[in-house]
């Protein structure tokens, strides 16, 4: 089969580009004919490895670029690049005549079934439904993003497949009559297992308002008296660094809960760790749960939208709590801290069940949707 993603790029750090060129290089390995089409890769090299036998094509767009314009230099670039775009894509793609061509929800969602290059047309969504509610912007842009809403759905009626990441995701576009769900694997693959006997919680993630890290550290305040000798540690960088900062320092947790930067060795700090805390506002289907899964170790979390439930299976290999119950999780983490038997039981079950999101298990069913629309 020949397969086409579209992309803005693949030279950033993030998960939609470590699952596409993933995902990808998986297929080419399979011997498909496989391309990336991006439209903001400005020369750079991709973040990921990305196989010598894919094919990679930019656009030269660079909607990037632009944010430092004025608001109504903005308008008209974004309406000249949005043009200039469907003018290259529809090029590019009636002389690649691809049998199957992905669009990642990014701007070519839009317009990309009414390119007539014989190919059948898949968008996937890495976010969820309920992120819309939840980012909706305030004043006139609110209305704005109403407005695009319906225009949305529209857009998403024409595609032969719209993938989603979880089946809570779903049932939230009861609208849509295309909807199938196919999880992210996990490509990562810790090989040092925790042991779960250091007093130690982990949680690995961007220091922004969509991983909670506010209500973990509200969570902890609540129980950190009870444990005195374990410690949380939050592993990431962001804008919210000072805010979280001085939420540590007015809750009096300065000894218990550091914000420990970046890290580039995950595995090691997994494996001296014993419980892992999940607080995200929202996901798309957080891969973070599935690869500290995959070290052994047991999760608390939100039952957020979109993706944990999928997961994590509820008292067996972690715990998940009601969104937004800071009593609750912070119970749910005392009774991992005080209970070690209870802790390897979970992290045992963690191990086995990440195995459900293995390479091994997703490529198929990619393959078999691949195969199920080619013959419509």
């Amino acid at each position: 089969m020949k397969i086409v993603y579209c992309l803005p790029s693949t030279y950033l750090l993030g998960g939609v580009e470590r699952i596409v060129s993933s995902k990808a290089n998986l297929l080419s390995e399979m011997g498909h004919d496989v391309s990336i089409v991006t439209t903001d890769q400005q020369g750079k090299q991709p973040y990921f490895k990305i196989n010598n036998n894919i094919k990679c094509y930019d656009l030269g767009i660079n909607y990037c670029l632009n944010g430092q314009r004025s608001f109504i230099k903005k308008l008209f670039y974004f309406f000249y690049n949005f043009y200039q775009h469907k003018k290259r894509l529809k090029k590019l793609l009636l002389e690649l005549r691809a049998d199957i061509v992905i669009s990642t929800f990014r701007t070519e969602m839009g317009f990309l079934p009414k390119i007539k290059d014989g190919s059948k047309k898949i968008v996937e969504f890495h976010v969820c439904k309920p992120m819309f509610r939840i980012t909706r912007r305030k004043g006139i842009m609110g209305y704005v993003d109403d407005f695009m809403m319906p225009k949305m759905i529209h857009s998403l009626r024409k595609y032969d497949r719209f993938v989603v990441l979880s089946h809570e995701d779903a049932d939230n576009w009861k609208e849509l009559n295309n909807v199938s769900v196919i999880n992210n694997f996990c490509s990562k693959n810790f090989a040092e297992k925790a042991k779960l006997e250091k007093h130690r919680v982990i949680s690995v993630g961007r220091y922004e308002y969509q991983k909670g890290y506010d209500r973990l550290i509200n969570a902890w305040a609540l129980i950190a008296k009870q444990v005195p000798d374990w410690t949380l540690h939050i592993f990431g960088e962001g804008s919210l660094r000072p805010v979280l900062t001085k939420q540590i320092y007015d809750l009096n947790l300065e000894k218990s809960v550091f914000l420990d930067g970046a890290t580039n060795n995950v595995g090691k700090e997994l494996s001296e760790s014993s419980i892992v805390a999940f607080t995200s506002n929202y996901e798309g289907f957080p891969m973070a749960i599935v690869e500290v899964e995959s070290a052994g170790l047991p999760v608390v979390s939100f039952d957020a939208p979109c993706g944990p439930k999928d997961i994590i299976r509820d008292g067996e290999d972690g715990f998940l709590v009601k969104n937004g119950d800071i009593e609750d999780f912070g119970k749910k983490l005392l009774s991992l801290m005080q209970d070690e038997e209870l802790r390897k039981k979970m992290g045992e079950k963690a191990l086995e069940n990440s195995k459900r999101f293995t390479q091994e298990n997703i490529i198929p069913q990619w393959i078999s949707l691949f195969e199920t629309i080619l013959k419509k």
